[in-house]
Order: structure tokens, then sequence, then C-alpha cells
């Protein structure tokens, strides 16, 4: 592995692992929470070097572990209470950011750095080595042994998450109900998906350079991969890993994600937000003056939560009410623009930013199925699971998963494939199969475009005819569609189709009509862009589209 390692980090710099005197300098700033002192000097050094072929002197795992620890944790955040503690947030995420960009997540140790030992360390009674190598921070010289503080042992990230995905569902419940600590976990899960995609493009590369090599061996060094197989679920384990992408804040979700930290949601009191003398004394290390650093930690802290849940709320339309307040206040609902109503159901689930991660594991996953279908699962088994959580998602939420020009991490043929699950599932089964692997003009105008869901509701037409937008947009964009007779017909045929057996049952049930109102909407607007894509957009047959 080393020849291929050498390959993968040929567009970085040479990793120089730190000197013992360093790595012991820096250990003593972390130990005496020294933070920005420590994560200033592991950022000089890296730097450092006036080619961008010099060796970069790469902070050690521990010190990446500690870094990723303070970038999310509650002292270091929502509950810092000095400038001096909230600072240490944003270095840390600097540290890590420019360690992946100059030298990469392999030469850099991520997978060593970024360990979980929450059941490891239970078993041990929290205890990670023998007595003598614990007792102090100085000495050490390997790559595991953490630094001897609380942040960095037990109350540290590593130790506190049972593993990587128990952090992906409550960082999502954080983005529907905990905006404050959201902001906090968006960065971080924003950091470890680009490690991730990162590290899994070096191993390819290598793998294409190398022209040799079993792909499966190899990705089950991938960061990714790390994570998929540690995870504590056992024979759950893939279905719990979709819960928490797909976490939404619900009880059930709570109970399956508990926050990370103890007393996370904590705000603090106007009493600790105000520095003390002893908080404003400035430091001084030749003096013997550290200020607050020196201060116990809050973590522990048994004061009750007192964050609020702030999950947005869905506007209603179309019911009523003989309450003059109630009727007021949707009057008022009926008079927000679609760009509002969609921003309160995106609001609802998190927000773009939440929808965008959420899509970048699930991407992930895709191509670690794709690559390694007899170690992890193959892709008709993981797309049936992306189906069974998606499918009854809101209308605009599930535009946003399936549109392949709203959030951008699926490859084309991932869009496609994921949008191909949905609608065999969703579509009337009167539909005809189809004997080619791969989505083309033939299998979308036989197969797809004339036909409508199998149920009369109009949630699922509209969402069946979104998702016949979404492939036609994937066929143009690689010019695999012209504007034909049989083509526009099938628009045609599939648009009255929908609308009908839509209509049919809203005029048979009061209930539909009062429910589907906007669900109706939607399925009439995507009728209309379905004609104008293919009528206006695709070049006629015998045509190229620069023509």
């Amino acid at each position: 592995m080393a020849s291929t390692a050498q390959k993968i980090d040929s567009d970085y710099r040479v990793a120089k692992s730190l000197p013992f005197e360093l790595r012991q300098h820096c250990a003593i700033y972390f130990e005496e929470k020294l933070y920005s002192q420590a994560l200033s000097l592991l950022l000089n050094l890296l730097t450092c070097g006036t080619t961008i072929h010099a060796p970069a002197l790469v902070p050690a795992p521990q010190h990446l572990a500690l870094a990723a620890t303070i970038l999310v944790h509650p002292s270091t955040t929502t509950q810092a209470k000095s400038k001096e503690e909230a600072d240490a947030a944003g270095a840390a995420l600097q540290l890590l950011r420019l360690t992946l960009e100059l030298v990469g997540p392999i030469s850099a140790k991520f997978d060593i750095a970024f360990t979980f030992k929450h059941f490891s360390s239970s078993r041990h009674g929290g205890q990670w080595r023998s007595e003598e190598t614990t007792t102090s921070g100085f000495g050490f010289d390997d790559d595991e042994t953490p630094l001897n503080l609380d942040v960095a042992r037990s109350k540290s990230l590593w130790s506190r998450a049972e593993d990587f995905w128990h952090i992906v569902g409550w960082a999502f419940n954080c983005s529907v109900l905990y905006p404050r600590r959201w902001e906090r976990w968006q960065t971080w899960l924003d950091f470890m998906c680009l490690a991730m995609e990162v590290d899994w493009m070096q191993r390819e590369s290598a793998i294409n350079a190398d022209r040799e090599g079993d792909l499966e061996t190899v990705m089950k060094e991938s960061l990714v991969w790390k994570f998929i197989s540690t995870s504590h679920a056992g024979n759950g384990r893939d279905r719990r890993m979709l819960r928490a992408i797909f976490a939404d804040g619900s009880g059930t979700s709570l109970t399956e994600f508990r926050e990370v930290f103890k007393n996370e949601l904590k705000e603090l009191n106007q009493e600790d937000k105000t520095p003390s003398a002893k908080r404003r004394t400035e430091v001084n290390i030749d003096e013997d003056e550290y200020g607050d650093y020196l201060s116990e930690g809050e973590d522990d802290s048994d004061a009750p939560d007192k964050y609020t849940r702030t999950r947005a709320k869905r506007a209603r339309v179309g019911t009523r009410a003989s309450d003059p307040t109630v009727a007021e206040t949707e009057a008022e609902t009926k008079d927000l623009t679609d760009g509002d109503k969609l921003r309160e159901e995106i609001a609802a689930s998190g927000g773009f930013q939440s929808l965008a991660l959420r899509q970048r594991l699930l991407a992930l996953l895709s191509r670690v199925s794709n690559a390694m279908p007899k170690t992890f699962m193959n892709l008709d088994a993981l797309y049936i699971l992306y189906v069974e959580n998606i499918r009854h998602l809101p209308l605009p939420v599930f535009q946003a998963f399936v549109s392949p020009t709203i959030l951008p991490w699926f490859q084309p043929h991932a869009q496609s494939t994921l949008c191909e699950a949905l609608l065999w599932r969703m579509r009337e089964t009167s539909g005809p199969d189809s004997s080619d692997d791969y989505l083309n003009q033939k299998k979308l105008q036989e197969c797809y475009l004339p036909y409508a869901a199998s149920t009369a509701s109009a949630v699922d037409n509209a969402k069946l005819s979104i998702l016949l937008e979404s492939l036609i947009v994937l066929l143009a964009n690689n010019d695999l569609l012209r504007n034909t007779p049989i083509l526009r017909e099938a628009v045609i045929t599939g648009n009255t189709r929908r609308i009908v057996k839509a209509e049919a049952e809203i005029r048979r049930n009061k209930a539909s009509r009062e429910l589907e109102d906007e669900e109706w909407t939607w399925l009439v607007e995507s009728a209309d862009r379905l004609l104008y894509l293919v009528q206006e957009l695709l070049p006629m047959e015998g045509l190229s589209n620069d023509e």
C-alpha cells in the first residue's frame, strides 16, 4: 500500500511528522487549555515552507481529533464564556481544512484521528492505556494515545458519540429543532463529508493509475467505509444509517439519536455571559497569568436545559376555522407566494443546507455500494432503502432530493437510478417493464411518461410528474433526447391521465379536496413544465443541441 499512497499524494505536499519536542510543546498548550495558542502553533508549522514541494509538518492524529472536538464542543461554541474560547472553534476548523488541502486525508492519518472510542473506553472503565501512559501528556510519541485533558478523552466527540451515524442523526435533529447547535454541527458535518469525498477520490485515482489491485479491497481502507463498518447497530446497520440521514426531529428520532455532549442544549445565563474580573485578566505565561484558561469546564453542569425547540411550521392551506384569529392567520397563509410556502416546507426539514448534506451522504453511500457490492450491499438493495425514506417526504423536499437542478451532489447516473427506482414503485402496475438496463428515450416514453401513479392522490401524481421532469432534464443534459411526435404524445397522454385520476379522487372526497389543494397546483404546474420542456427546449429529431 506504500506505493499506492505515494501516487495518491502526488498532488499534495509531503507529510512530515512533528518532532517530539514540538508535539510536547503543543501538548502543554492543550493540556493547559490554551487552545488558541496550540492551534495557532500547529497552523504556523503546517503552512511553513517556501515552496509547494516543501514537506509539511502535519499535526498528530491526537491534535486533529481534538480540533474536531473543539469545532463543535459546547464549551467552545454555544456555551463559550470568552472570546478566546469562541475563537478556538474557528482556529480548529482552519487547521482541519488546511491539513486536508495541503497534505490530504491519507497522509494526515484521518483514519486514526477520527476513531470512535465510545464502546472501547466503556469496556475498559474509561481508561485508555495503562496508568503510566496516561498520567501525563509528556513523553508519548504514538498516534493513538489521546492528550491528557478531559475534552480529548472522556468528554471528546469521539468518546461521547456511539459512532459516526449517531452524530449524523443528532445533527439533523438539530437542523430541525435547535438552530444554534445546528450551526456548529453543520460546519462539522460539511468538513467530514468533504474529507470522506476526497479520501474516496484519492483511492479511486490510485487504482486507476496503477491499473492493478482489487477496488473492493483498496476501498476497505477508506474513511467512509470505516464509519460504515464500525457502526454498532449490527444487522440493522444499513437501515439505521438511513434513519440517521433522514432524522427529522420527531420523538422517535430524538430517542434513537440523542444529544452527543452532556447538557449540550444548555443556554448560558446572563451571569455566565458577563466576564468576571478573573476572565478579563490577560494571558501572560511568563508571569503565570492564565486568565480563565485554568478554570473548570462547564460540561458537567447540572443546570436544566433551557434550549427551546424551534421546529418551523408548515403552512396549512385550504382548512377552515370558526375562530376569527385562526381564520385571519389562514387568510395570511393563503396570501403567501409559492416561494414562501416552498421555503417554509424546506425549513421544516432543516433548510437547504441540511438537505444538501443529507444528499451528499446518500451520494457517498451510493458510491460505496457501486464499488463494494459484496462487502457492503448491492445498488438495488441500497436504492430500495432510499425509496422507503424519500417517497413519503413533503413535496418540496421530495423535489429537492430528486431534481438535478436543485441539489447537485448526485452524479447523473446515480440521480437517474434514484428517479427510476422511485418511479417503479410509484407508477401504476399497468405500465410495461423494460429489458434496458439504462435509461433512454424509448424506455422513458414507453414505460414512464404515459402513466399515472398507483394511487389517485394528487400528491403522488405530482411526485411522479416531478420525477419525469428530472429524467427528461438528465437525458437532455447528455444529448440523449429528441423532440419527436411519439415523445410529445407520451407527455400529453401522461399529463391527462394523472390529472384525470387525481381530479376524480378530489371530486369524490371532500376531505381530499381541502387537503390536496396545494398538491393539485403542483401537479398542474409540473404537467405544464413537462410539455414546455419537450416542445420548446428539446431539439427536433435529426438535430443536435447546438443546432
